[in-house]
């Protein structure tokens, strides 16, 4: 990862260094990160002299198109070249890590842009997805219990795809003929707030309830942890970078900072999944001018899924059994 690469200029810095130290991520990859003096990190691009291009500025990140640059590496040699530059004017670590995730998961891919105005387009993409999430709700432990929910699938890859980006979607995962909506809580009782349309949809789709009983505990993983994971298991890059977005409107741009650890109530236990039919519901008269009906139940004493069809559902391949 960059920001193991970052911890690591930043510790061996030369003293009375001005410019940029830095190491080169490929040999052929014409990548590089480097910092300066006040710690803050710069990710270049190898670039043409000729790819003229208006450079970018945004709060705390700019870009500089083909613009000539030394770099001093570890021995002490000067490298001399052409690069794009994307400074971040931050050296808070957990901000410079998620910088350096986005940066990695948008340049270090195997057809990722190396135009520079393929590069410029994949930063104002990014600057939009931080309007996107400053402009969020904010719920850190319902990310956490969907990141568990594809955690637990024999296939993160497959359970990321049915993943639904948008945070106000009816349900947080959308697959073959069903829907599952998790629902994460730090009540001492398995007790939701639930919406009529999500437990008495209009459509013939099937909804299951994944519940998760949640503590605070040292123990426990953070939702960075999970997030990082994850990724980790994902190999395409359109679904690694829309997985991360998602994690980003969700739970906001502090997920690196956030140090709040969770883990099961009942470690042996864990996500417990429940047919949404089998909950109860108020009964609203059709012809009554009333929507948006919301309500809390608790699910303690309802019938829960076992056995294979648990699995299928953990899995999410319930619909092809």
């Amino acid at each position: 990862m960059l920001f193991e690469t970052y911890t690591g200029l930043v510790r061996n810095f030369p003293p009375q260094r001005e410019g940029l130290f830095g190491q080169g991520l490929n040999d052929e990859s014409g990548l590089w990160l480097a910092v300066d003096a006040h710690g803050y990190p710069s990710f270049l691009l190898a670039a043409q002299p000729t790819d003229a291009r208006s450079d970018i500025e945004l709060r705390f990140v700019g870009v500089r198109f083909s613009c000539k640059c030394e770099i001093v590496v570890e021995n002490g040699d000067i490298v001399c070249g052409t690069y794009t530059i994307v400074r971040l004017e931050e050296n808070d670590p957990d901000i410079v890590r998620l910088f350096l995730r986005l940066l990695e998961e948008a340049f270090c891919g195997d057809n990722a842009p190396r135009t520079n105005r393929a590069i410029g387009e994949r930063i104002l993409e990014l600057a939009n997805l931080f309007r996107q999430v400053e402009n969020s709700q904010k719920d850190i432990i319902g990310l956490w219990g969907e990141l568990q929910v594809i955690w637990a699938a024999s296939s993160r890859e497959a359970a990321a795809r049915c993943w639904c980006q948008h945070q106000n979607a009816k349900y947080d995962f959308v697959c073959d003929g069903f829907a599952i909506e998790v629902k994460a809580t730090l009540k001492p009782n398995r007790t939701h707030r639930f919406s009529l349309d999500q437990l008495r949809p209009s459509s013939d789709l099937t909804v299951f309830i994944a519940s998760a009983q949640l503590v605070q505990a040292q123990g426990g993983r953070a939702v960075f942890e999970l997030i990082d994971d994850i990724l980790d298991s994902i190999g395409g890059a359109d679904l690694r970078k829309a997985f991360l977005s998602s994690c980003l409107i969700k739970g906001g741009e502090d997920i690196y900072k956030s140090t709040v650890r969770f883990q099961f109530l009942a470690r042996d236990i864990g996500i417990v999944y429940f047919a949404a039919a089998d909950i109860p519901v108020p009964t609203v008269d059709h012809a009554a001018p009333i929507s948006n009906v919301k309500f809390d139940v608790c699910l303690g004493a309802l019938p829960e899924k076992a056995g294979d069809e648990r699995a299928r559902l953990v899995n999410m391949t319930y619909a092809t059994a």
